[in-house]
């Protein structure tokens, strides 16, 4: 799996190493994502890649 680059520091973030949290809503499941390096918080890895 590629490495995601994070938007803010430009680092290279190993899938393994990105900081996860997942909320239960009404709706359905949300999860955020947050860089280990900068501590950015990010919604959808999937544009990062």
């Amino acid at each position: 799996m590629p490495d995601i680059e994070c938007p803010e520091c430009d680092r290279a973030i190993a899938m393994h190493e990105l900081e996860t949290r997942t909320v239960a809503k009404p709706e359905g499941f949300e999860t955020s994502y947050r860089c280990p390096y900068c501590g950015a918080d990010f919604e959808d890895v999937s544009d990062l890649l």
